[in-house]
């Protein structure tokens, strides 16, 4: 899904030069202000959302399909990690914008919020088995925005303190809402509820990607120091936290991994929440949800190892494409995984559409052809589009909505034939410089 992004840059990586084929194969590559790892990560969330969509994984890491089970639940976070980089690419990278700047970068974060919440309610009328993650996407941008001119430090702090209490919240709150009476609306009413508590991707716990990201994007990421910083951090954080709930719950590591985890946890909250399983919401004398679940990291999970596993594991990701992306050989031959990121959200709404018209033979495939079939037309449509046409018209459409809505429009020039005569000239109202009207 794309981002309100853009990205930093590599500027000489798209310059133009002799022949026709040198020029647009030129034109494969980022320009302007893009940061070339930044789109490759997101790329890979992108297709790693579709192997999660209609993969066909196991637990089995001695085969393909086995190591295709890591793109569970881990596509989605990169996801979000990604949306925080680009959040602290359009609001002055290294240097947060203040003043007109700063509002106008605020008001296209809102506007590509509304848009992609309109997206993803349009989305949904199609009655996917997909766990759409766009009005989720619109939340965490919303809830960005009081944060946009914290610095990395604060940002960093404020997401491991998310990563840490968000789980628990998320977790037990809705059974003590049920058990105190208290009604979990499932119409309009309990959008914010959804967002922040009840739903797939609940803000309380997934804003700690968001607000690591945008960290990570107030940084310099063309510091070699930082892309292997983040490599290897990353791989060391993820690493500890899934060695921890494979120690504390007695699972296997490969367990932890592909999502399975001790079977009796998940059987044992579920038996002690209220719900679908009890109807009626439990008395108070009854045991809480077992704790013991909040040590498993598998996918969406939502706990605090999983956060910490699949979170490193993304930033991580992110700086290996980093890595990648400092390279213009590199480049070159990446460049369709490049050109996916660059119209993320036209490529996302794209695989919806062809999860609702092709549903019977993509989600009951035995192997996994149809999900390189859906990958290679991906990449292929994403690179002849890029070659051709620029921007991606997803992108296209809701930057222009977005830009117009943040533009302000230039005082008229004073007519040189006029004179002022002081007092008795009439006065220009305010609001046609203040709001164009």
């Amino acid at each position: 899904m794309s981002t309100p992004a853009a990205d930093l840059s590599l500027p000489s990586l798209a310059t133009p030069s002799g022949g026709f084929w040198r020029r647009h194969a030129d034109l494969l590559l980022p320009a302007g202000d893009r940061v070339p790892g930044v789109d490759l990560a997101r790329g890979l969330a992108i297709l790693g959302m579709f192997a999660a969509h209609v993969g066909v994984t196991s637990d089995d890491f001695s085969t393909g399909e086995g190591w295709l089970s890591l793109v569970h639940g881990r596509s989605s976070i990169l996801f979000a990690v990604i949306a925080g980089v680009s959040l602290a690419l359009v609001s002055g990278r290294r240097a947060p914008l203040s003043g007109v700047p700063a509002l106008q970068a605020r008001t296209r974060i809102l506007v590509r919020a509304v848009l992609l919440l309109a997206l993803a309610g349009l989305l949904d009328l199609l009655g996917t088995p997909v766990a759409l993650i766009l009005g989720f996407y619109a939340a965490y941008f919303v809830l960005a925005l009081p944060f946009l001119r914290w610095s990395p430090p604060r940002l960093a702090g404020l997401a491991l303190v998310v990563a840490v209490l968000g789980p628990p919240v998320a977790y037990w709150w809705p059974e003590i809402m049920l058990r105190a009476e208290l009604w979990l609306p499932m119409d309009g009413s309990g959008a914010l509820t959804d967002f922040l508590l009840t739903g797939t991707y609940p803000a309380l716990v997934w804003m700690a990607f968001v607000l690591a990201g945008l960290a990570v994007g107030r940084l310099d990421l063309a510091s070699r120091r930082l892309q292997v910083s983040l490599l290897g951090g990353g791989l060391v954080t993820s690493f500890a936290a899934y060695m921890a709930s494979a120690l504390v719950t007695g699972s296997w590591l490969t367990a932890v991994l592909a999502g399975s985890g001790p079977t009796a946890l998940i059987e044992q909250q579920a038996a002690d929440a209220s719900g679908i399983y009890q109807p009626e919401p439990l008395p108070w004398s009854a045991p809480l949800p077992t704790p013991e679940y909040l040590w498993l990291a598998g996918p969406h999970t939502n706990t605090t190892l999983e956060v910490l596993g699949s979170g490193g594991f993304a930033l991580a990701v992110l700086g290996l494409c980093l890595l990648l992306g400092s390279s213009r050989a590199v480049l070159r031959v990446l460049a369709p995984l490049a050109a996916v990121g660059s119209m993320a959200l036209t490529v996302y709404c794209l695989q919806v559409l062809a999860i609702w018209a092709w549903e019977d033979q993509l989600m009951s495939a035995t192997g996994n052809g149809e999900l390189a079939l859906l990958v290679v037309a991906s990449l292929v449509f994403a690179t002849v589009w890029r070659w051709a046409l620029g921007r991606g018209p997803l992108e296209r459409f809701v930057g222009w909505v977005a830009g117009r809505a943040a533009s302000i429009p230039a005082a008229p020039a004073p007519d040189p034939t006029s004179r002022d005569d002081g007092p008795t000239a009439p006065p220009t109202p305010r609001g046609d410089v203040q709001s164009g009207a």
